[in-house]
C-alpha cells in the first residue's frame, strides 16, 4: 500500500514538470471513503489545497482531510471557480455531470482524483444499469494520456501514463495593440489574446450602434469573462444604468460577475456586489445595476446580458431578443453546458442585426492541448458532432435496435450514432451519454446506410410501474384518461436525422420500425414530449396525436412542452384518444389565460387536431347573438363587436370538426387563434405575424363570414 502512494506522489511530481497540463487519478478500495481521505493527504501536500465532493454519509470522515467539502448537489455553483485539485468520492453513482464539471473548474497543472469501489464492484451506472457505461468507461481508461488508475487494497497500479513533452502556454494580451477607446488596463485584465481581440472588437461594434454580440467557443474559453470585461467598460464610460443578466442558472454567471467585480477595481471604478447564499446576484455602482434575473423574468434595460443563450430555448431567447434595445450573449459549443454547433447557429440567426460573432480558442484555466480536457470531452463526446454523410442513394438502408453493450465497446460507431442523436436538443450533458448506454427502462434504434448511421431514435419504455422520474407519458395521459394507468408505451426521447440527409423520409422510416418493436412487445401506446412546435407536422402526418400540452413554459426553454401519442391497441386507442380530445377542448377554453404565451403559429399548430377527435359543440347563438352577426355580416357592425359570436362559433366549429383547419387559409387560422381564442391585441397579431392591422382585420372578417355560411348550411 506504500508503493501506491509513493507512485502517486511520483506521478504527480512528473505532471507537474509538464508546466501546467491535469491530470486524472481512479482510486479504487473497499472504502472509497478511506481512499478519499488518502488521495485528500495527498494531493493537500502538493497542491497546499483541495477541495472534496462527496455525498453526505462521507462528508463527516473526510472533515479533517479536505480544504474544503461541498456536496455532489453544489457542482453547479462551484463552475465558476477554480481550484489546484478535486477529490470525488463516488461510493456509488458517478454521475458523468459531476466529473465533467468538477473537472472544469481545475486549473492547469491540477488534478480531479476519484475514490470508487473495487474494480470488480464497481457499478458507476447504478444497481440497476445493465453494465455498458462502466465498460465504456473502463475502456475509455485506457485512453487517458495523463492517468494513474490503481487498487490500493491490492497494491495495483492499472495503468500509469503523462504526455511527452512540456505544456505551451498561449500569447498573452500584453503585445496586443486596440483599434477602439478601450482603457489599457481592461485589456491587460483579458486572460488570454483572444479575450483582449475579442475585447476590442466588440467595443467597436458597441461604439458604431451594433444591436447585438455573441460570444462562442468551447468550455473553459473565457466566453463569462469576456461579458464581465465589456461590461465593465460599459459602466466605467457611463453607457449604462441598469442592466439584467440572465442565464440557466446563478450558478452559471458567477464567472462573469467575478471577473465584471476583478475589472471594475482595476479601473478604479467604485461598486459593490450583492449575494445571496454563498451566490453573487449582482454588482451596483453610483450609476450602474448589473443584476442577475431568471430568464423567465428578465426586466429589459439599455443592454441585456444572457449566458449560455441556446439553454434558453428559441421561444424565450425570440422574446428577450425582440424586447432588448441591445443583446450582448454567449452560449458553450463544445463541453459541459455546450449546445453543438445547430443550435448556435439558431441563437446567431435569432438576435438581432447589426450583429458581431466572436469565437475564442484557447482555455483560460489550462495550456491548449490538455490531456484531462481531451479524455473528457472524447469520453463524453462534449465534441460530438455529425459525421460526414454517406454516399447516397445507399446500396443497402437498414433498421436495428442496437446492443448497448456492444456499443460500449465500438467508438466509432458510438461516436457516429450519438453525433446524430444530440442534434435533437438544445443542451447536451455528459449524463445524457450514460442514460442511453446503460439506463434499463432505455432502447436505442438506428436507420444504418451501408452500415453507417443517418438517423437514430433514444426511447424510453414507460408504465404506472416505472420509477417516477422516468415516468413521463403515463403520468400526462393519466390526467386526462383513467385508464393509462393499464396501459404500457414506448416514449421517444429523443429522434435525430443526419442533418445532410433530412426531409428524405428516413425519420418516417425508423420510426415505423419502432412502431413494430412496440407491437411485437405488447405495448399500448408509442409518443414523445418535445418542445419545439415546429416539428408537430412531422409527428402529425405519422399518425401521433397532441395529448398534453403543458399549461406552463419549461424553466429550462421557456416553451410550452408538447406531448404527442399514437395508440398501437385497443387500449392505447381509448386512452390516447380521450387524451386527445380533453387537450383540444382545454387549449380551446383556457386560450386566454394558460395559453396565451404560445405563439399563434404554435398555437394554431396544436389545435389542428383530427376528425376523429370531434365532440359535442357548446351551446347555440342566442337570438340577440343572432341578430348582432346578421349586422356584422351587413357591414353595419365591426368584427370586434361580436367577437363573442365569433368565439362560440369557432369553438363549436373546432370540437364538431375534431380541430382547426379546412376550409380556412393557415394565416387566417393564424390570426383567428390569436385575437378569438388567445385574446392578443391586433397590433401584437400584427407585429407578431408581420402583418398590416387592415390584413389582420380583413382575416377576421373573412373567417366569421365562412363560419356563418358554415352555421346556416347546418340549419338548413
Amino acid at each position: 500500500m506504500a508503493g501506491i502512494t509513493a507512485a502517486l506522489r511520483s506521478w504527480l511530481e512528473e505532471l507537474q514538470a509538464t508546466g501546467g497540463y491535469r491530470g486524472l487519478v481512479v482510486l479504487h478500495s473497499v472504502s472509497p471513503v478511506y481512499a478519499g481521505s488518502l488521495l485528500a493527504r495527498i494531493l493537500r501536500d502538493v497542491y497546499g489545497d483541495v477541495l472534496c465532493i462527496a455525498p453526505r454519509e462521507a462528508r463527516e470522515p473526510l472533515r479533517g482531510d479536505c480544504s474544503r467539502l461541498e456536496s455532489p448537489g453544489a457542482i453547479d455553483r462551484l463552475l465558476g471557480t477554480e481550484n489546484s485539485a478535486v477529490v470525488l468520492v463516488v461510493p456509488r453513482l458517478l454521475r458523468p455531470n459531476l466529473l465533467a464539471a468538477a473537472a472544469e473548474t481545475v486549473r492547469g497543472g491540477g488534478v480531479v482524483a476519484l475514490a470508487v469501489p473495487p474494480l470488480g464492484e464497481w457499478r458507476p451506472g447504478g444497481d440497476e444499469s445493465i453494465g455498458a457505461y462502466r465498460r465504456y468507461l473502463v475502456n475509455r481508461l485506457g485512453a487517458a494520456r495523463a492517468l494513474f488508475w490503481a487498487d490500493y487494497d491490492a497494491s495495483i497500479v492499472y495503468r500509469q501514463a503523462l504526455p511527452p513533452g512540456r505544456a505551451q502556454a498561449p500569447p498573452g494580451p500584453e503585445s496586443y495593440r486596440a483599434r477602439s477607446p478601450v482603457h489599457r488596463r481592461l485589456l491587460e485584465a483579458a486572460a488570454t489574446l483572444d479575450q483582449a481581440r475579442a475585447l476590442d472588437e466588440i467595443v467597436l461594434h458597441i461604439r458604431r450602434r451594433g444591436r447585438s454580440v455573441l460570444v462562442t467557443g468551447d468550455r473553459g474559453r473565457g466566453k463569462s469573462g469576456l461579458l464581465g470585461l465589456v461590461a465593465a467598460y460599459l459602466a466605467a464610460s457611463h453607457m449604462v444604468g441598469f442592466v439584467p443578466v440572465t442565464a440557466p442558472s446563478p450558478g452559471s454567471v458567477q464567472g462573469f460577475f467575478r471577473v465584471l467585480g476583478a475589472a471594475l477595481a482595476r479601473l478604479g471604478v467604485r461598486h459593490w456586489t450583492m449575494e445571496r447564499g454563498g451566490l453573487v446576484l449582482g454588482v451596483a455602482g453610483p450609476w450602474f445595476h448589473f443584476r442577475y434575473h431568471t430568464p423567465d423574468r428578465v426586466e429589459p434595460g439599455a443592454f441585456t446580458i444572457v449566458d449560455e443563450a441556446a439553454a434558453l430555448g428559441p421561444m424565450r431567447l425570440r422574446r428577450l431578443a425582440s424586447r432588448s434595445p441591445r443583446l450582448l450573449a454567449a452560449t458553450t459549443i463544445h463541453g459541459y453546458e455546450g449546445s453543438g454547433r445547430v443550435l448556435a447557429k439558431m441563437v446567431e440567426a435569432i438576435l438581432p442585426e447589426p450583429r458581431l460573432v466572436v469565437w475564442l480558442e484557447h482555455p483560460v484555466r489550462y495550456p491548449p492541448g490538455d490531456p484531462l480536457e481531451e479524455w473528457l470531452y472524447e469520453t463524453f463526446m462534449l465534441r460530438a458532432e455529425a459525421p460526414p454523410p454517406p454516399r447516397w442513394p445507399p446500396g443497402r438502408l437498414e433498421a436495428l435496435e442496437l446492443d448497448r453493450v456492444k456499443l460500449a465497446d465500438d467508438y466509432t460507431l458510438l461516436s457516429r450514432v450519438y453525433g446524430i442523436l444530440v442534434q435533437a436538443h438544445y443542451r447536451n450533458e455528459p449524463d445524457d451519454l450514460a442514460l442511453i448506454l446503460d439506463a434499463p427502462h432505455h432502447r436505442l434504434y438506428a436507420l444504418l446506410a451501408d452500415d453507417t448511421p443517418v438517423a437514430v431514435v433514444d426511447a424510453s419504455l414507460e408504465d404506472w410501474d416505472t420509477a417516477y422520474e422516468a415516468r413521463i407519458m403515463p403520468d400526462l395521459l393519466a390526467q386526462a384518461s383513467p385508464s393509462a394507468t393499464r396501459a404500457r408505451g414506448l416514449r421517444v426521447v429523443r429522434i435525430a436525422v443526419h442533418p445532410g440527409l433530412q426531409r428524405r423520409g428516413l425519420g418516417t422510416r425508423l420510426l415505423g420500425y419502432v412502431e413494430e418493436q412496440a407491437r411485437g412487445m405488447g405495448l399500448d401506446w408509442l409518443g414523445a414530449v418535445f418542445g419545439q412546435p415546429d416539428v408537430l407536422g412531422f409527428w402529425r402526418r405519422n399518425g401521433f396525436y397532441v395529448v398534453y400540452v403543458s399549461p406552463l413554459p419549461s424553466k429550462a426553454t421557456g416553451e410550452h412542452n408538447i406531448a404527442v401519442a399514437r395508440p398501437l391497441s385497443g387500449l392505447g386507442e381509448e386512452v390516447v384518444l380521450t387524451a386527445a380530445r380533453d387537450t383540444l377542448r382545454k387549449l380551446l377554453l383556457a386560450g386566454h389565460s394558460l395559453y396565451r404565451g404560445l405563439t399563434a403559429e404554435a398555437y394554431a399548430a396544436v389545435l389542428e387536431g383530427a376528425p376523429e377527435l370531434a365532440q359535442q359543440p357548446l351551446a347555440g347563438l342566442t337570438e340577440e347573438q343572432r341578430h348582432r352577426l346578421s349586422r356584422a355580416l351587413e357591414g353595419q357592425l365591426d368584427v370586434e363587436a361580436v367577437l363573442d359570436v365569433l368565439w362560440l362559433l369557432l369553438v363549436n366549429h373546432v370540437l364538431a370538426s375534431g380541430g382547426l383547419r379546412e376550409p380556412f387559409e393557415e394565416k387566417d387560422r393564424w390570426i383567428v387563434a390569436a385575437r378569438v381564442l388567445q385574446g392578443k391585441t391586433m397590433s401584437d397579431i400584427a407585429a407578431g405575424l408581420r402583418v398590416s392591422l387592415q390584413e389582420a382585420r380583413e382575416s377576421l372578417r373573412r373567417v366569421l363570414e365562412q363560419l356563418a355560411a358554415m352555421q346556416h348550411n347546418r340549419l338548413a
